[in-house]
């Protein structure tokens, strides 16, 4: 995937949903907070252990209401693993006051601690030190609720999880929603983002688990461990990039086709106004096959040397974008913008690599190589006499 495509698969995986994601079969058709499973150290004794998984880390899912008495707000709250949340996400990274949660929850009767989304601190106007309480049903149907402490607030990029979620020790969330040792997935970060479907194969494979059904939860069993790479967890985003894709190679393929026939134009038009000297050739002794030859490297060489020149400059411009990134400001007047989510800087850096270089150059040889063939063709049937004479 290429420059902001590649850009925005990171944006809507790396904090949310990473790229690979174990669930049960029926919560990964329909989330629903009582859908769990045990995460055996089995299992992540074999992710650990597998070379394409980066980090890992449990995760419970759960919705309800954090307010106080001023304000309150439907949010997603996530219990996670501190450690392994901030190895598998840049979560901890984003923060823009506080700190990140603690390895161990502190002792009753203090506070549980949350980290709270900037768009979620916003809304409710609180700050690091401030306390809420959280209420939501459990996974038993009774309603969980406890105090919480702001220790941190973070902004990821990704407006959805600014703007609605929040962050609490792994154990606090277990004991709100009363789902003692379970998880709801697990999720994964992987080394190549483009290899997802390999690797959630391979995890698959190893481990002993299906992989993943489609959104459509066509899985027979509920209770099964299901791996799901974010193709299926975000078909729209593949379906796009794919899209894209195929659009890329019919917008390439049409550049090629206005060169090719502007290398044919180049050749027919010069092949014209040569008659004669090609008649002179032909008269003293060179065989058709040999003009063909000799035309047929003509176009080749000015084929490859438009084609040099054209990599050449097209490949620095990319390499300082690559580098410096391209300015949006001069797109728009926004500082930044989001698409489906993802949050994109004014700065969008381009994706350079040695084949992007080297295949214009060879398809623009090949072209060349095929549009020449005309005009050397034409000049190889000359008829020297009448040609000469200026009668054709």
């Amino acid at each position: 995937y290429e420059g902001w495509l590649a850009q925005m698969v990171r944006g809507a995986t790396a904090v949310q949903t990473a790229q690979i994601q174990i669930h049960t079969a029926s919560y990964a058709a329909k989330p629903r907070i009582y859908r769990s499973f045990t995460a055996e150290d089995e299992l992540l004794t074999i992710l650990g252990n597998l070379p394409d998984v980066v980090a890992f880390s449990p995760r419970i899912k759960a919705h309800g209401l954090l307010g106080n008495e001023a304000r309150s707000q439907v949010v997603q709250i996530l219990g996670v693993d501190p450690n392994r949340e901030a190895a598998t996400t840049p979560v901890a990274t984003g923060l823009v006051s506080g700190r990140w949660l603690d390895i161990a929850p502190p002792e009753y009767p203090a506070p549980r601690e949350i980290v709270l989304g900037q768009g979620v601190a916003r809304q409710l106007k609180v700050d690091v030190g401030d306390e809420l309480v959280a209420f939501l049903e459990a996974a038993d149907g009774s309603l969980g609720n406890d105090l919480f402490e702001v220790v941190g607030i973070i902004r990821t990029g990704n407006t959805q999880v600014d703007r609605m979620s929040v962050y609490v020790n792994l154990e606090d969330a277990r004991y709100i929603t009363a789902l003692e040792g379970q998880v709801h997935e697990i999720s994964i970060q992987t080394a190549d983002l483009t290899r997802a479907r390999e690797t959630a194969r391979e995890i698959a494979t190893a481990a002993g688990l299906q992989l993943g059904p489609t959104n459509d939860g066509s899985v027979v069993d509920g209770d099964a461990l299901v791996v799901r790479p974010w193709q299926v967890i975000h078909p729209s985003i593949s379906q796009m990039i794919e899209l894209f894709r195929n659009s890329y190679w019919i917008m390439y393929l049409l550049l090629y086709v206005v060169a090719a026939i502007g290398i044919l134009n180049t050749q027919r038009m010069s092949a014209l106004e040569r008659r004669r000297e090609f008649a002179v050739l032909m008269a003293i002794g060179m065989r058709p096959r040999r003009m063909l030859r000799t035309l047929e490297v003509e176009t080749l060489v000015v084929g490859f040397v438009g084609a040099m020149i054209g990599a050449t400059g097209g490949g620095l411009l990319a390499w300082y974008h690559a580098t410096a990134g391209f300015d949006l400001g001069l797109l728009t007047s926004s500082a930044a913008f989001t698409y489906m989510g993802v949050a994109f800087s004014q700065r969008l850096f381009f994706v350079l690599e040695p084949h992007m270089v080297i295949q214009p150059v060879l398809v623009m040889v090949l072209a060349a190589l095929i549009s020449g063939l005309w005009p050397a063709w034409q000049a190889a049937r000359i008829d020297p006499a009448p040609t000469i004479s200026g009668r054709t």
